[in-house]
This record gives structure tokens, sequence and C-alpha cells, in this order.
């Protein structure tokens, strides 16, 4: 009221994200999410969260879901936390993005929305949805912004895979060109060792027919035809293996290419998988999953390709090769969804289950698996911990008994001590047999009390 009596104008901050922006300074007295920072801080009151309602891959805030603000700027934590996490999303699409092209601030009218500073630094351009979920499309159709942004990362992991294919087909055609001159050396090997066994055989025959007074002229005069015929035919066939034998060793000039292709195929590969793990980070256990179930649609139409008689054997090639290309990506996405899973708090796997299996017996009893199944395994690793520390300590205890007792005493602790460690050390490494064995214990005593 001050201010306003005495004409004075409202004191300004610069955002933290570069340009010009200014944005008006909120007292804490006047803003709620002040005050439910100041509460966080000191562990009362309603905290941050229960004001702001955020997004957690994007940081943006869900202004749909959100209880409105008086109007002022967010804390300078907020405000940086959000920056950083859109920038975080923004490389997982685009891996590419150049920030330094990029003024990023907070809206002047609504201070709970990131926005993009133009070319000139006077208009501005919402970054995210209302619900903080995506990119405005707006946003990303503005030509600086898409200049900045630069190739998407599906483009680039459509095109990494695309160029994997591309390598591992010649790398295969090579391969198979060797296995093939080596099987062509092989038998025109064999064809020879052959003929030379049979001109062998014919001269043994020749050579008793001269010995013989009584043999037929005309037959010993169709052994030495016979005889030139195979020795002709033994030149021709030495002849191809020459060639034959030349093609081969030219073929296995081509391993160092081949190993030269390993390497590059290798390093195509991981960057496919880092560009898609990165993008899959910042997407829904259930888009994820939407994800799987297309392609393993998309599996289905091509088998039916497969086995359709009257396909082109073109066609039921192409088919397989799709098929095993989207085999391998649905392998490394089950994986990242297990991975997803596996992270959830144990309330959102059953609430999951129970999502997608409705209140059936078979989803009560898969629920009840993975709750016995978390707390097995949690059990499993305070065990194992605890087993280890164990196992250490009793080692230690061994070797200082082993020097301060004199002679056979301090050896014979010292034994004592170092194989009850290694006792408790195995138990440690086997838990399941320390989980059985308290099961075993506690079922027998209910039989006995039972009785």
């Amino acid at each position: 009221m001050q201010h306003e009596q005495s004409g004075a104008r409202p004191s300004y901050e610069e955002t933290g994200f570069g340009g010009n922006d200014r944005t008006p300074l909120l007292s804490a007295t006047d803003s709620n999410i002040e005050e439910a920072l100041f509460n966080l801080k000191r562990g009362e009151g309603p905290g941050i969260n229960e004001i702001l309602k955020r997004d957690q891959f994007t940081g943006a805030i869900n202004q749909n879901r959100t209880r409105k603000a008086n109007p002022g700027a967010l804390p300078d934590e907020i405000r940086n936390e959000i920056d950083a996490k859109a920038k975080r999303f923004i490389l997982s699409r685009f891996p590419n993005a150049r920030f330094e092209s990029l003024v990023f601030s907070f809206d002047r009218n609504n201070p709970l929305e990131l926005v993009v500073l133009g070319p000139k630094g006077k208009a501005t351009y919402p970054v995210f949805l209302k619900d903080g979920s995506d990119f405005q499309q707006s946003f990303l159709d503005k030509p600086f912004v898409k200049k900045a942004l630069g190739e998407p990362a599906a483009s680039k992991i459509m095109r990494t895979s695309a160029e994997i294919r591309k390598l591992n087909k010649e790398r295969v055609k090579l391969r198979r060109d060797q296995q093939l001159y080596f099987e062509a050396k092989e038998a025109k090997e064999k064809e020879e060792l052959d003929l030379k066994r049979r001109i062998q055989a014919e001269e043994e025959k020749q050579q008793q027919l001269q010995d013989d007074p009584d043999a037929n002229k005309n037959l010993l005069k169709q052994k030495d035809g016979l005889i030139k015929n195979l020795k002709k035919d033994l030149k021709t066939k030495q002849k191809e293996n020459a060639q034959l034998q030349k093609d081969y060793e030219d073929s296995q000039k081509q391993t160092q290419k081949i190993g030269e292709l390993d390497t590059s195929i290798l390093q195509e590969e991981q960057k496919r998988d880092s560009l898609e793990r990165r993008l899959n980070s910042t997407r829904s256990s259930d888009v994820l999953k939407e994800q799987e179930s297309k392609l393993l649609q998309l599996n289905e139409v091509d088998q039916a390709i497969i086995n359709d008689d009257y396909a082109e054997e073109m066609d039921k090639e192409a088919a397989e090769e799709r098929i095993a290309d989207r085999n391998a990506e649905l392998a490394r996405l089950q994986t990242q969804i297990v991975e997803r899973e596996e992270a959830m708090p144990l309330r959102e796997r059953i609430k999951e289950i129970f999502k997608k299996h409705g209140v059936t017996v078979a989803s009560i009893l898969l629920a009840a698996g993975v709750t016995i199944g978390v707390v097995v395994n949690a059990i499993a690793k305070g065990l194992k911990a605890t087993g280890k520390a164990m196992a250490n300590g009793l080692k230690e205890i061994g070797a200082k008994l082993g020097s301060l007792l004199p002679g056979l005493i301090g050896q014979v602790a010292h034994f004592l001590f170092s194989t009850a460690a290694k006792a408790v050390g195995f138990l440690a490494e086997h838990t399941w047999l320390i989980i059985l064995a308290v099961v075993a214990f506690l079922f027998e005593k209910y039989i006995k009390k039972r009785r």
C-alpha cells in the first residue's frame, strides 16, 4: 500500500535463465509457495509438493492440478530445479540441443509457466503443456527452436538402427563369402584327391594287363585312353583348385574388414541403446507398455506373412528381418519396463497389478507374490549385510586372539573363530539357507505345539 500511495514501482529480479526478462519479486508473507518452502525446510506445515503438482519427467508445474499462488515469482530453488529438469528432458528428446541459442525464463503474467524468449527478446513462447507432461507443439514449430534443438532422438535412433542393419548385412555377406569359398575349395580338393586315387587304381590295372602275356590288346588300348582322359581332367581340376585357392585367400583378407565392422556395429549399438534408454527414461510406464504392445502387434502381422503359403519368398524374408529387428528392440524395451517396475514403490506396483488385471483371484495372488518378494528381498539384503559384518568381526577377533594368546591356545582360538567366520560368510552369501532354516524351525515348533 505504501508503494501504491508513493507511486513507487515494484522491485524486479533477473530470472537466472538468460535474457533481459525481469519478474516482480514476491515477499514470503504474500506467497503460498514461499511459505510452503519455508515450512518444508523446518519440517512443519504443508510442503511444497502439496501446492506444486509437478511432472516427474519434465519438472514443469501441472497448472491444471496446482493451487494458484498469488502473483509473483517462484522461489529461486524451485525455478532453478524446473530449469535443470526441463533441460534434461529436452536433451532426452533432442540430444544435440544447443542451449546457448535458447533463453529460458518464466512468464510475467503467469510465473508458474516456463517460457523461451523469441529471437528479439520480446515475445515469449510456453515450453510445456498446461499439465507439464510434454512440449507445446507451438514451441517445437518455431524455426529458431527447431534450429537450436537439432535432430530428434527418435530420428537418430531410426537412422542409427538403419546403419546397424546395413553394417550387419555387409558383415554377413563377407562371412558368407568366406564360408562359400572355403566349402568350394574343400569340395574341389576332394574331387582332385578322388581323381588321383582313380588314376592310380587304373594305372595299377594297366600294369597288370601289361604284365599278362594273354591280356587283350584292345582292352589295354582302352585302358590307356581312359588314363589319358583322367589325367586331362585332373589338370583341369588342378587349375580350378588354384583359382579357388586364390579366391579363398582373398576372402580371408577380409577378416580384418569383418573385425572393423564388428567394432563399428558395437559402437553404433551402444550409441543407439544410450539414446533409447535416455528417451525411454522420460516416458511413463503406460507409454512404454503401449509401445511394447504395438511392436507385438506388428510382429503378428509379419508372422502372418511368413505363414502365408501364397506369399512371395522375398516378402517372407523381409518380414523375418523386421521381426528380428523388433524382437531385439522388444528385449531392450522389456528390460527397461522391468527396471522401471522394480524401482516403483510397493504400493504403486500393487496398484499397477490391479489396474492391469482387475480384482481377480489371479491378481490378488500376483500382488501377494510381489509383496512377499519385496519383503524376502529386503530380509535377504539385511541378512547378507549383517552376515558379512559378523564374518569380518569374527575374523578380526580370531586374528587378535591368535596374536595375544600364547602358543597352542592362540592357534586353537584363531582356528575356531576363522572357521566360524567362514560359516557365517557362507550363510551371508546364501541367505536362502538362513530363511529356509528359520521357516523349518518355525514349522517344527508349530507342529509340536499342535501335537
